[in-house]
């Protein structure tokens, strides 16, 4: 048999080419050596997060839960305020009904007992009249139409009228005032406005700190007097035109106490 032999050659690099090949081998290892430092510097940095959001959920969830609990305070809070609020407003609804029924009854005994009374009963139907009266004209008024004073009742204020006042009907005062025995209507609605004591002279200030020396105003002419309510009125009437039409424009230079220095003004509405 014949025997094959392998013969293996050694060949001698050179010097050049052997350095070579050994610096790039040192850099292959390097390089590996870095790349297995990165590896484990990166799977530490992930190890690292993971830890850090699992952290940052469990502060979140615990957050979430204080805040649940104080939202449930403060509903639980608002539902008590609101139940003592509806406590209340009952309570007030309560005695207002209380109250009106008391009324109700107050007013019923009192009709009973004028009702024995022929007089006070003419008085009452009277009254009711006239407070129909104003109640139709501002009715009227409210939809739109013209407002007119309503019909007076038969004498009423007039010397025949023993329940009305029938001076303060006619200028909105009275010399007796409170203690007049008649009664003073105060009306609910009118086209006329009265300003007590608005416009004063000389005169009647003199009056005012003695009424029973009316000599003093002498002192003052006609013309005087005039010139100063010419004053007065281009002073005040623009004031008062700013509130509609002006139909008149009255000023009382009566120097009796109740009527000293009134001023009327009537509306067209």
């Amino acid at each position: 048999m014949r025997r094959r032999c392998l013969h293996i050659v050694l060949i001698r690099l050179p010097h050049k080419r052997t350095r070579s090949l050994l610096k790039k081998e040192r850099r292959k290892k390097k390089r590996q050596i870095l790349a297995r430092l990165r590896e484990a510097e990166e799977n530490k940095q992930h190890v690292g997060t993971e830890d850090e959001d699992d952290g940052d959920d469990l502060q979140q969830e615990i957050e979430r839960q204080r805040l649940h609990e104080e939202w449930l305070a403060r509903e639980q809070k608002a539902q008590e305020e609101f139940q003592l609020k509806m406590e209340k407003e009952e309570a007030a609804r309560r005695r207002e009904e209380e109250e009106r029924k008391m009324i109700e009854e107050w007013r019923q005994q009192e009709l009973k007992e004028k009702e024995k009374d022929p007089e006070q009963v003419k008085k009452r139907e009277r009254e009711e009249a006239v407070q129909k009266l104003l109640d139709e004209a501002e009715s009227q008024l409210e939809n739109g139409g013209v407002w007119h004073n309503p019909e007076a009742p038969e004498g009423y204020g007039t010397e025949k009228d023993r329940a009305n006042c029938p001076f303060y009907l006619k200028t909105g005062a009275c010399r007796f005032g409170e203690r007049c025995s008649r009664k003073h209507c105060f009306p609910s609605s009118s086209q006329t406005m009265l300003i007590r004591g608005m416009f004063v002279t000389f005169g009647m200030e003199q009056c005012r700190r003695d009424d029973y020396d009316t000599d003093a105003s002498l002192e003052y002419g006609d013309e005087e007097i005039y010139q100063q309510f010419l004053e007065f009125y281009d002073d005040v009437v623009p004031e008062f035109k700013n509130l509609g039409k002006v139909i008149q424009f009255k000023v009382s230079c009566n120097f009796e106490s109740h009527l000293r220095g009134n001023v009327y003004v009537q509306y067209q509405t």
